[in-house]
């Protein structure tokens, strides 16, 4: 809350106008007949994000404050001043570079006017929505010896929203709470222990006073965890590991001790429907990608977990790929959609299926195919895949080659859209890119990788954003790309898809149609989350740009020889 100092606390009623922005302490005098007031000294912030606009984001079209803009994790927003009709005046408006290059997987919050965003290696800003003038900017410091602990770039998913504080999640397994006004660190946390490979790159989940975030580390044989912190102190309020120990329900599908470095990271921000206090949360692939020893299902790796968010509680959950030899990532997010009556969640997975799954039990409805895929022959009534063994089996006197879907997988981490209107998921994908695995015997040590891999190689390339009717899966649409889409995507009510690919481009295409209305050359590539909201009343959108070579680029050595780094927020309104 704000600060404010008194020399009695015997005050019936105290009256402070607030305003909107700034930051600077506001004082107010002494009035005749105030009984010992000496001093009052109130901080002008930018607003308080309270747990009833959380629930009501919907409500709410002029700010982004999720990262999936609601808690359904939609990506949706009912802004339509930027239109099928007038997204060619589309055109930048401000631009702030981070100061960093790498990879950038962040994504614009926004409340009030004010937007907030993250940059690799753990920088945060604070920006005027209207200009792009930084008011201020956090630099976390990271220990120099980290980079060897982290399997996947230096990438940061951006900033949680709540009361009137942000939530950073950070490389080196700390959350810091930071005030929203001024930037200055209110609390740090230390979650995990980075030279075990524990690290966050996640975006935190603000549920009912906690900041929930997850660990990543699969690829060093981590055992993962989700972890709930009290938002005002910092202290854990619950801990879950995603791979049960002894004497828990699901440890018998680990053999031996396999279950102490059997990965299950949980890098992507959850979902949470308020009517059933559920928090659904993706668990990543386990640990060593070699199956064979750690033969059983392997819970709860590549699966959906529903938590109680009050005690972390796993209540049920559905496993996209049990005993995973591919590298089928299952950490992505769920959409929570209402669809003709039923509750359901909606996601695409890396192991080539688009789901349908019940959200009021994890029971299985449907999965469709997103492109080629024959490492699995089929499904059980249950939901399990029935798989293409031993033709395509990961083994170790052998090079298994032309696994499909690759372990990219028919969709990666950056989130899908879904038109609560229209029942219309919006799935970038990637096309037809396979794998070669053969396995080896590897002994874990601590902060090494632990893959079990003596050959890896990938071919393809392209990509496509395809549109998908909820209630059966079929594709209504899609747009095949000459590389992936890999931003997260956004839907809005002025019938717009907006995806960004790893070339650097930004488009908008038709919901409808899926015709290419508009398309704007970023100069580098994009990973980050399209996101809209409005700023004295006019519509802005906003992306995160700037890649690597560290991602889907390694399919071309060659790349960085015709493409750039570069980290920045472009910010994009109409021009009269």
């Amino acid at each position: 809350m704000h600060t404010q100092r008194y020399s009695t606390v015997l005050i019936a009623l105290l009256l402070v106008p607030l305003a909107v922005g700034g930051g600077a302490p506001v004082a107010s005098a002494q009035q005749p007949g105030d009984p010992g007031l000496e001093e009052l000294v109130s901080n002008v912030f930018p607003g308080i994000v309270t747990d009833t606009m959380l629930l009501d984001t919907a409500k709410d079209p002029n700010n982004w404050i999720l990262y999936g803009r609601d808690y359904s994790h939609t990506r949706y927003s009912p802004l339509s001043e930027i239109n099928t009709q007038t997204v060619r005046r589309l055109a930048p408006k401000w631009i702030v570079s981070f100061g960093q290059l790498d990879s950038q997987g962040s994504q614009a919050m926004a409340f009030n006017g004010n937007v907030y965003v993250t940059s690799s290696y753990n920088h945060a800003f604070r920006v005027d929505g209207g200009t792009g003038r930084v008011v201020w900017r956090y630099d976390h410091p990271l220990p120099g010896d980290l980079a060897p602990h982290l399997c996947c770039d230096v990438v940061n998913r951006g900033v949680a929203l709540y009361k009137d504080k942000l939530y950073m999640a950070t490389l080196d397994a700390h959350v810091v709470a930071l005030d929203a006004s001024s930037g200055r660190v209110v609390w740090d946390k230390k979650v995990g222990d980075y030279t075990y490979a524990e690290s966050l790159t996640v975006l935190p989940l603000a549920v009912k006073g906690k900041i929930i975030v997850g660990t990543s580390g699969a690829e060093f044989g981590v055992r993962g965890w989700i972890t709930a912190l009290n938002a005002e102190t910092g202290e854990e309020v619950w801990k879950t590991y995603t791979v049960p120990g002894p004497g828990e329900p699901g440890n018998e599908t680990w053999p031996g001790e396999s279950w102490k470095y059997g990965g299950g990271s949980a890098w992507i921000t959850g979902s949470y429907d308020p009517e059933l206090n559920t928090v659904f949360w993706g668990v990543g692939n386990p640990g060593p990608w070699d199956r064979h020893v750690r033969l059983g299902d392997n819970l709860y790796t590549n699966s959906t977990l529903a938590l109680d968010p009050d005690t972390g509680k796993i209540k049920y959950w559905f496993q996209y790929t049990p005993n995973d030899p591919y590298d089928y990532d299952g950490v992505n997010e769920a959409v929570l959609a209402n669809v003709e009556g039923r509750k359901v969640w909606l996601h695409a997975d890396r192991n080539g299926y688009f789901y349908a799954i019940d959200r009021t039990n994890g029971k299985f409805i449907y999965a469709v195919p997103l492109g080629k895929i024959n490492w699995n022959k089929g499904f059980t009534r249950e939901g399990r895949p029935i798989f293409n063994w031993p033709e395509m089996d990961v083994v170790y006197d052998r090079v298994t080659e032309g696994i499909y879907p690759a372990l990219f997988g028919g969709k990666e981490w950056n989130p899908m859209a879904y038109n609560p209107h229209t029942m219309t998921v919006y799935v970038p994908a990637y096309s037809d890119m396979s794998t070669d695995y053969q396995a080896k015997k590897q002994e874990w040590r601590r902060g090494e990788l632990f893959l079990g891999l003596k050959v890896m190689r990938w071919t393809g390339g392209g990509g496509s954003l395809r549109a998908l009717d909820a209630r059966n899966g079929e594709l209504k649409w899609a747009h095949s790309n000459p590389m992936p889409f890999r931003s997260g995507i956004l839907v809005t009510g002025g019938n717009l898809v907006f995806a960004g690919d790893v070339d650097g481009h930004l488009m908008a295409f038709d919901a409808t149609t899926g015709q290419m209305l508009w398309k704007f050359n970023c100069g580098s590539g994009i990973y980050g989350g399209a996101t809209t909201y409005t700023v004295d009343g006019r519509q802005y959108v906003s992306i995160v740009v700037g890649s690597s070579g560290a991602n889907a680029e390694n399919t071309n050595k060659e790349w960085l020889k015709t493409h750039q780094k570069g980290g920045m927020l472009i910010t994009f309104g109409l021009v009269d």
